[in-house]
Parts: structure tokens; C-alpha cells; sequence
């Protein structure tokens, strides 16, 4: 499934065993845009116990396989197009907030 990372969110589970969340938006399938009204992009997010080294704005693809009871468990995320820099100025980000 190929989409845009927006968001990675970095976690320690009970154990303290590393897991990362992935959020990303995808475009509509085109079974929805046929059978719906779309506007925008659909939201997506995958959970692994792997650090993918992706970072926001990248094009990646998604890939699953089945897990645990058959629900589609996050494979590999392959990336298509870095995003080419931080999506954001930090140093700018820091500057606004301190006005």
C-alpha cells in the first residue's frame, strides 16, 4: 500500500522492548471512489516492534502479511521517495514559539 508517513510515534511496551507506530495517508482505492464520495486522503497506521528508518513526508509502500488469527501484520516498509529533509524548519518551529 503505498502512502506518505505523517507520523511516527516511538514507545516502550511492558517489557521495555522497543515499537514503533507508523501513520501515514493513503489515496481512496478505487473501489471507493467508484462505489463513494471521496475527498482528501485516507488515514492508515501499522504497528511493528522494528525501527523502518523512514521519516515524515516519506513515500513509502506498506507491506503485510498475514498474523496472528489472519489479520494482515505490517512486513516491510519499502521506501519509494525520500522526503529530501526535515519536513518542518526546527529552528524556525523553536523561534515562533518562544514569541
Amino acid at each position: 500500500m503505498k502512502c506518505i508517513i505523517v507520523g511516527i510515534k516511538k514507545g516502550k511496551t511492558k517489557t521495555g522492548k522497543d515499537c514503533f507506530n507508523y501513520y501515514a495517508l493513503k489515496e481512496f482505492s478505487d473501489y471507493d471512489m467508484e462505489n463513494s464520495e471521496c475527498k482528501g486522503q485516507e488515514p492508515v497506521s501499522a504497528f511493528s516492534y522494528r525501527d523502518y528508518a523512514v521519516e515524515v513526508g516519506d513515500q513509502v509502500d506498506f507491506r503485510y502479511e498475514p498474523g496472528y488469527e489472519g489479520k494482515a501484520s505490517l512486513e516491510d516498509i519499502v521506501m519509494i521517495k525520500p522526503a529530501g529533509g526535515a519536513p518542518f524548519d526546527q529552528k524556525k518551529e523553536k523561534e515562533s514559539v518562544n514569541k
